[in-house]
């Protein structure tokens, strides 16, 4: 087996950034990823988390982008391909066999140097996490990464996501960009050569093989290979289209009524035999996409019927609701009327009160100055009344009513 590290990189988009995050910290409760045992994920460890909480990758980018520790034209829109990668992912992977036999901090140490070469190597770079992961068994895609890691068997591996800030010279400022990370000729291998140099040679591991031609080819991301999966998957899938044709054509020979065949008419039978497999096999096409076509059309038809059904639902509750709010007004014009009505009596009712209270003051306010102004006369007058009754005893019983009237005229 052969003794070499591989590091690779694969640049993330801004609506891709979630999955490296869920991945390297295992955020998710079930993993779509089979390869992962999630018995021994205790054993993962982070060396770098530059996030704060609650943070994610695109939350920490924002943050840092916004706060203008770097900058650049973020393209978020169009195809992939022409869309700014917000991240760069280094993948390190050592071979099992020397990786499995350091104990638990030799690997730590291992891969803090691992991450530290990266950083000397790519000097602006900022690195928000470097994960490693003892949980993840790793299927090889290729012959060459075959040879490297057994299938099926759990390699410890280091995942440090960073995102590619360059030095611009004219601008003098940091700016995002993963092309000119790896801009140049030959960017990759001179990157892995720095790489062996730094660590490799320490740990005793081989260079590995280098190519003059290819070198993409050699060190595909994660989606070639997903891609050149794809490519054999088709391949083998019409290989079996074919034979399954080829069956077909073969189970039309049996259905088709005999005919004597001589030295005579072998040519003809056969040309005749072809074109009744050939109409055969384009009439069973015909009716397989006729078929397919009649099952769309149904969905189609069924989903309309279920939406104005919803539509005619939703239509009716509305109604509904509006009878509701009409009677609630009606209701309430009611007492609105009501009350209006009320006001109107009181208001007359305290008219009237109130005209009966000015008459009353002006009535108290006569007698008022009736009595202020007659009664310092009376006061003067009073003593010598009083004499007078004494003097000529005229007080008696039966004139007593007629004189008090008299006196309350006066």
């Amino acid at each position: 087996m052969a003794n070499v590290c591989i590091v690779r990189h694969q640049g993330y988009i801004k609506s891709k950034m979630r999955f490296p995050y869920q991945h390297n910290f295992r955020t998710l409760k079930n993993y779509g990823n089979k390869n992962i045992d999630v018995s021994l994920t205790h054993l993962n460890t982070c060396i770098v988390n530059n996030l704060k909480d609650g943070e994610t990758y695109l939350t920490a980018f924002n943050r840092m982008y916004e706060s203008g520790k770097f900058k650049g034209q973020l393209k978020v829109q169009g195809a992939e391909e022409k869309q700014t990668k917000f991240v760069d992912e280094f993948l390190v992977y050592p071979p099992n066999e020397k990786i499995t036999e350091m104990s638990l901090e030799e690997q730590e140490a291992f891969f803090k140097k691992e991450l530290q070469a990266i950083q000397n190597y790519f000097t602006d770079i900022i690195v928000l996490s470097a994960n490693v992961h003892r949980d993840e068994a790793f299927h090889p895609k290729d012959e060459e990464m075959k040879a490297l890691f057994p299938e099926g068997k759990v390699t410890p591996h280091m995942h440090v996501i960073a995102i590619p800030i360059v030095h611009d010279k004219k601008k003098d400022c940091k700016r995002i960009s993963i092309t000119e990370l790896w801009k140049g000729q030959f960017s990759y291998r001179k990157f892995q050569n720095y790489m062996y140099n730094a660590v490799g040679k320490e740990y005793g591991f081989d260079r590995g093989e280098m190519h003059d031609f290819g070198e993409a080819e050699k060190h595909l991301d994660v989606e070639a290979f997903k891609l050149k999966e794809a490519e054999k998957s088709l391949n083998k899938l019409e290989a079996e289209i074919k034979l399954k044709e080829q069956s077909l054509v073969e189970r039309a020979k049996d259905l088709e009524p005999e005919e004597h065949i001589n030295l005579f008419n072998v040519k003809d039978v056969i040309k005749q035999q072809k074109a009744i497999n050939y109409a055969l096999k384009m009439e069973k096409d015909k009716n397989a996409l006729l078929l397919k076509e009649k099952e769309s059309l149904n969905q189609t038809i069924k989903d309309k019927d279920e939406l104005i059904l919803a539509q005619n639902h939703e239509i009716q509750n509305q109604q509904e609701k509006l009878s509701e709010i009409e009677k609630k007004l009606s209701l309430e014009k009611d007492k609105t009327n009501d009350i209006l009505n009320i006001k109107v009596s009181d208001e007359c009712l305290r008219q009237v009160y109130l005209d009966e209270a000015k008459k009353k003051i002006k009535l108290y306010d006569l007698v008022v100055r009736s009595i202020k102004d007659f009664l310092p006369e009376l006061i003067k007058a009073s003593p010598k009344f009083i004499r007078e009754l004494l003097d000529y005893r005229i007080l008696h019983k039966e004139d007593l009513p007629q004189e008090h009237d008299n006196n309350r005229h006066k």
